[in-house]
């Protein structure tokens, strides 16, 4: 190793420890007690012997080259009287004679000038003569990378991060710059970077690019940041292609492996992505706080701590409600409050939400009152007004939208004429106020909303059906024991009070008959007094641990929602005590599929009871088969039905297919069961 090469370790010596001295003479001078004890003459001495040091390696560093001669020569002379300076001082402070005092501090000043300007020529030298006033360099965003061109947006930058520290304007190592295309072409004392050393290698560049870390002129130089493969990948594909400065990326060849690396290039500027940059990440804790206070809650992607938040149709929403989602009301960037009993008064709590992105006020009883509302979102671009009250005096305040695509207003007051207006001043944003009749004729309704306080009852449990079609009727069959499996027309709310699978549709004249809604409910005739499990679920998954199975709270689709508990590649066994010993010869257990999370469908039960709570005896055992091929996600009871027994205890098994199967995108990974509520009749 060379001793110039320490010339960045001991320059900064003599900096902070003369700062230090200096420092310290003001706080003595300022309080007399307690007296110097010789530390600031300590530090002089050794900020001196530093700047020595700092001397000597610095003249040894300049003599390699690279450096502006001019630059060079005032840093240097500069130093070196500083560094006399910083040695009188320790004289100055070690003399006892009256004049020396005198001196003592208007040489230190000068020493102090001195150090400012040898630490603006030492940086000039190494980062620019303008580096204290230049404007930072910034980037080029690429939005499209298609449209990037190659030299400017791709290989500069990375030039400028990884190579320019030592080749630019004030530190031109081996006479060479590379700050700009002209640059570049001209090359340095070797010669143009970008021609071969021999006609079968390739360029200069990527000749030093590729030499052992070791080599004195692998470049970046040992100690320096060096390429990544992907940065070295695109210089290599750059120069491949005749170093054309000019090309854009989609007119040179691409191989899927480069495509991959041009891809993340590239700078999501969407407004999700400018709030994902300023906004916290969200605890899982608090996405299971929402889903237990009848929302459903949870992120927009993985990448971002975005929220997107579902009110689920309810009728009794409150301010409590909207006061719930404060703590991370900037993360919300959608919001379905569709079909819920939201008023003006209400949508009053919405100005707090001012990164919405995406807001679904359809079939509410909002009015133009809340037009005002919406200055606030300037990052929103899609909002469903269907159904509404809104007219025609409500559409100014969408014009100031700067971001808003989609608007949907089909069966407000708003006029034809009105719209019309508003289409031709904001030709950007796409208004859907009406369906052709072509799309009608081919279309199918909506499935009918299934509405109940509760999934799992004890006595009974009131259902209601809605529907949000004018003229269009709902029939439903309620499948039990009874086999009622007769479609019935839903004229008013009625209540269940047995174990039973609804299904409802929805018809109208002209149309095609709905899709089938369906909802498992679920009547709890056992009274469970505890759930003891054999192993800990998944401590991100563990609900309220065994409470979870006797809550008689079904879990929803989101699996974070604190009503399910869950296994990492392993099984659950769980034992379950009656408060009496019961007759029961059923027990439905719910269960969890989301196939892209590794969640999936037991592969199996089996049952075992106990007569005295302590003796078990297996009762069935059921195997199920491995799951088909799906992405979707879904939610199933499954029943077990076996002949009646009394028992006091009972205990399960719920088996897991442990590794994710062969059809998965990720087969042999470690998969996961979720499972609910525990059901016994």
């Amino acid at each position: 190793m060379q001793l110039g090469n320490l010339h960045p370790l001991f320059v900064h010596l003599p900096i902070g420890i003369l700062v230090l001295a200096f420092l310290m003479e003001i706080y003595y001078y300022r309080k007399p007690e307690p007296k110097d004890n010789g530390t600031v003459l300590f530090a002089l001495g050794i900020g001196a012997l530093s700047a020595l040091f700092s001397i000597a390696s610095g003249w040894l560093l300049g003599d390699n080259g690279g450096y502006d001669e001019e630059l060079l020569f005032r840093h240097k002379w500069i130093a070196i009287a500083f560094s006399v300076g910083a040695l009188g001082l320790f004289f100055l402070k070690k003399s006892e004679k009256q004049l020396a005092r005198k001196a003592y501090f208007p040489v230190f000043a000068v020493v102090l000038v001195l150090l400012t300007l040898t630490g603006h020529f030492g940086g000039s030298l190494t980062h620019g003569e303008d580096f204290l006033f230049e404007e930072a360099y910034e980037e080029p965003i690429i939005e499209d990378v298609d449209k990037a061109v190659v030299f400017a947006d791709i290989v500069q930058p990375i030039l400028n991060r990884k190579c320019v520290s030592c080749h630019n304007d004030g530190k031109a190592k081996g006479g060479l710059l590379l700050t700009s295309e002209k640059e570049l072409l001209a090359g340095g004392d070797s010669g143009s970077l970008l021609d071969s050393l021999k006609a079968e290698e390739s360029s200069l560049l990527m000749h030093r690019i590729h030499m052992p870390l070791e080599e004195k002129e692998h470049m970046p130089p040992k100690g320096k940041v060096q390429l990544t493969p992907e940065e070295i990948m695109l210089l290599e594909w750059w120069m491949k292609n005749e170093n054309c400065f000019e090309c854009l990326t989609e007119s040179l060849p691409i191989n899927k492996k480069l495509e991959s690396v041009l891809a993340s290039l590239e700078k999501d500027t969407s407004p999700r992505a400018l709030i994902a940059e300023n906004v916290d990440d969200v605890p899982e804790e608090y996405l299971a706080l929402l889903n237990q206070n009848k929302m459903s809650a949870q992120l927009v992607s993985e990448e971002m701590p975005l929220l997107a938040v579902n009110f689920l149709q309810r009728k009794d929403l409150t301010v409590a409600d909207f006061e719930i989602l404060k703590e991370y009301k900037d993360n919300v960037v959608e919001m379905n409050l569709g079909y819920t009993n939201l008023d003006d008064e209400l949508a009053k709590q919405l100005k707090q939400f001012k990164n919405l992105t995406k807001l679904q006020l359809q079939q509410t009883k909002i009015t133009n009152a809340v037009t005002q509302l919406f200055k606030n979102f300037e990052f929103l671009e899609s909002l469903n007004l269907f159904g509404s009250e809104l007219d025609d005096s409500s559409l100014a305040a969408f014009s100031s939208l700067p971001h808003l695509k989609k608007l949907y207003v089909w069966q407000t007051k708003m006029t034809k004429d009105g719209l019309s207006e508003f289409r031709n001043k904001n030709a950007l944003i796409a208004v859907q106020s009406q369906i052709a009749d072509s799309v009608f004729a081919a279309s199918t309704l909506s499935p009918p909303v299934i509405l109940a306080d509760k999934e799992i009852f004890i006595d009974s449990v009131k259902v209601s059906l809605e529907q949000y079609f004018e003229g269009a009727k709902i029939f439903y069959t309620t499948e039990n024991s009874k086999k009622d499996t007769i479609a019935k027309e839903y004229i008013s709310p009625f209540y269940i009070s047995e174990t039973s699978v609804l299904k409802a549709y929805t018809t109208l004249e002209g149309w095609e008959s709905s899709e089938v809604s369906t909802e498992d409910f679920l009547k709890s005739r056992v009274e469970v007094s505890k759930v003891s499990l054999a192993k800990s679920p998944h401590p991100k998954y563990s609900g309220k641990g065994g409470k979870t199975l006797m809550d008689l709270k079904r879990g929803t689709t989101n699996f974070v929602d604190g009503n399910w508990i869950g296994y990492e590649n392993q099984h659950m066994t769980a034992t379950i005590e009656f408060k009496n010993q019961t007759t029961v010869s059923n027990i439905s257990v719910g269960s969890l599929s989301i196939p892209n999370d590794w969640i999936f469908f037991p592969t199996g039960y089996t049952i075992w009871g106990s007569v005295d709570g302590n003796n078990f005896t297996k009762i069935k055992t059921v195997k199920l088969p491995i799951q088909k091929p799906s992405v979707i996600i879904e939610r199933k009871a499954y029943n077990i039905d076996f002949d009646p027994i009394a028992l006091k205890k009972v205990r399960l098994l719920v088996e897991s297919p442990l590794k994710n199967p062969d059809w998965h995108a990720v087969p042999g990974g470690n998969s996961f069961i979720f499972v609910d509520e525990l059901v016994f009749n």
